[in-house]
């Protein structure tokens, strides 16, 4: 037996196969690489579905603006012997975006707001443009991705004094042109507006009057166009989005609701194929179709595929059509 000292440490803790390096070896170029490659598919996996999600919580929040608004109609009826607001009660007036603001928590911003017009006023409605910047929340879609709040004309020379102001995302439903119903029609510049919508130029509709059905009578949806040139060329923001301070304007034209005379999400330029500005297709930013709010207050995303004769006939409310929602 060996007994005795062995200098600077002991002999096997320098030898054998556990022996390691006091150096660490670096990356070759072949690992890092190939941890490089990983690192960009675990991302191309992963990036889709994070989109999916944000996008599933922007759909879910618009959906919520738009229940928001449902039952702020029903409330306003509620309130108005079962009257829902009109769309627009004139020229240069308050429309259906004003008058549901008591109803939707906004009472100071309505308290703000002349609502009759007086002509015989040499300003004529002037306070119009007190509240013209405040942004109300529910009606802005999140997946709208341009400013909702455009500053006066002042300071954006581009910006035409009708596109100033916080914009909404959405517009009430004002029915569908049915000729083959023999159902009347106002001949209007900016477009002709049926009397069979939800909400329309001048006229207050009476829940009894919605003879289709409250749950198959469409009353509000997204609405986010810009005009599509030759070419695939947007027009610049905020396209057709108005403020929703704006009820209507002379020439019968509405700012607070549209007609159903295109499908959801067409692809248009005004001037190129001829769309009158009542009549500019309902549409949004979600992926395959446009959320709408009922006249129950139920919410559903209506596919771009949907049957265009349909469609017209959720627009109406009183056009004794049997369809529902498909």
């Amino acid at each position: 037996m060996f007994i005795g000292k062995v200098k600077n440490g002991s002999a096997s803790s320098r030898s054998g196969p556990f022996h390691k390096s006091p150096f660490r070896q670096a990356f070759t170029l072949v690992e890092l690489l190939v941890v490089i490659a990983i690192i960009g598919v675990l991302v191309a996996l992963l990036l889709p579905a994070v989109q999916a999600a944000r996008e599933a919580a922007r759909r879910m929040q618009c959906g919520n603006n738009l229940k928001q608004m449902g039952l702020a109609i029903q409330n306003y009826a509620s309130a108005q012997n079962g009257k829902f607001p009109k769309g627009s009660p004139g020229p240069e007036m308050h429309g259906l975006f004003s008058l549901m603001l008591p109803h939707l928590e906004q009472q100071a911003v309505f308290d703000n707001l002349t609502i009759e017009y007086d002509p015989n006023t040499p300003e004529g409605n002037v306070r119009l443009e007190v509240q013209r910047n405040a942004v109300i929340s529910a009606y802005a879609c999140p997946s709208y991705t341009d400013p909702i709040l455009i500053e006066s004309q002042f300071a954006a020379p581009s910006v035409f004094d009708f596109q100033s102001g916080a914009l909404t995302t959405y517009q009430g439903v004002s029915g569908a042109l049915r000729p083959e119903l023999n159902q009347e029609f106002l001949t209007a510049s900016w477009g002709n507006l049926p009397y069979n919508g939800t909400f329309g130029w001048e006229y207050q509709r009476e829940i009894r009057q919605i003879t289709d059905g409250l749950s198959n009578t469409l009353a509000i949806g997204e609405f986010v166009h810009r005009d599509l040139a030759v070419g695939g060329l947007y027009a610049d923001s905020p396209g057709n989005v108005r403020p929703w301070i704006l009820g209507g304007t002379g020439g019968f034209g509405l700012y607070a609701a549209k007609v159903l005379q295109h499908p959801p999400n067409a692809k248009l330029d005004r001037i190129l194929d001829a769309v009158q500005f009542n009549h500019l297709p309902m549409s949004s930013f979600h992926p395959g179709g446009v959320h709408f709010v009922m006249g129950d207050g139920s919410v559903h995303l209506i596919s771009d595929s949907i049957d265009f004769e349909v469609y017209k006939s959720l627009g109406t409310c009183d056009g004794g059509e049997t369809v529902g929602l498909p």
